[in-house]
């Protein structure tokens, strides 16, 4: 990461429902109470119109995965949560097929866990500024080349562009307040300063993602359920304008 100031691009991130699947959920689906880190990076695959696999770990000529193409190596995601986590359940009709979607074989009603009008603040960095300078025209003019949702197909989300800021690397043993979801991993040892009247949430979420839908990496992340700011110790942060100060998952 740069030690100098550096573009940051800054956007909101709101849908009526959203659902991330839980990596142990079994067959009632639970939501993870943000998007993961490989989920806001399919987003900004969607947003680039950067095609899917054709099959598994098959790419047409020329693509290269989202997940490559947004990887940590090459830029910083960060998420911040601007609405209180609030969940319900739903049920979701499901078809069970053999052959093709006209030879339905049964029915059933499976409960989904859905994140009921959730709302994020994503910040996004990338080394590329020919990259960078594309998601940020796409996402000011709204120009998606395939449509963004929350997770699942079914709920459609808004991007809204707030801006892009110039961003610092600070460093030092006085972290301030952090706006943004953290990544204990990258964190030293008990990292949490605890504050009274907090609601603390960690989930275990993947944070790096082959083209073959493999995660290497998992990250044990912590964010306020109240959309509060976190006391934490760091030794480094970005202070991201008048945006605040965040982590990068």
């Amino acid at each position: 990461m740069h030690s100098d100031p550096f573009r940051l691009l800054v956007f909101d991130l709101s849908g009526e429902y959203g659902h991330f699947r839980k990596i142990n959920t079994n067959s009632s689906p639970l939501t993870y109470g943000l998007p993961t880190r490989v989920a806001l990076a399919g987003l900004l695959g969607a947003v680039m119109g950067i095609e899917r696999e054709t099959g598994p770990g098959k790419y047409a000529p020329g693509i290269t995965p989202a997940q490559e193409f947004f990887a940590k190596e090459v830029c910083g995601i960060g998420v911040q949560l601007l609405r209180p986590v609030s969940k319900t359940v739903m049920g979701f009709n499901l078809l069970m097929t053999s052959k093709s979607f006209f030879e339905i074989e049964n029915r059933t009603q499976i409960p989904f866990e859905l994140l009921k009008n959730p709302a994020f603040r994503v910040f996004f960095y990338h080394q590329d500024a020919a990259v960078f300078d594309q998601v940020c025209e796409r996402i000011a003019q709204r120009n998606h080349h395939f449509t963004p949702y929350l997770g699942l197909s079914q709920f459609t989300c808004s991007l809204d562009f707030q801006g892009v800021v110039e961003a610092i690397q600070r460093y030092g043993s006085n972290c301030p307040p952090i706006h943004s979801a953290v990544n204990l991993n990258d964190l030293p040892a008990n990292p949490l300063m605890f504050e009274e009247g907090r609601y603390y949430l960690s989930e275990t979420m993947p944070i790096a993602m082959t083209r073959d839908r493999i995660v290497t990496e998992y990250g044990e992340v912590l964010f306020e359920g109240d959309a509060q700011t976190l006391a934490v110790r760091s030794e480094q942060w970005t202070e991201a304008g008048s945006f605040g100060n965040i982590l990068f998952l």
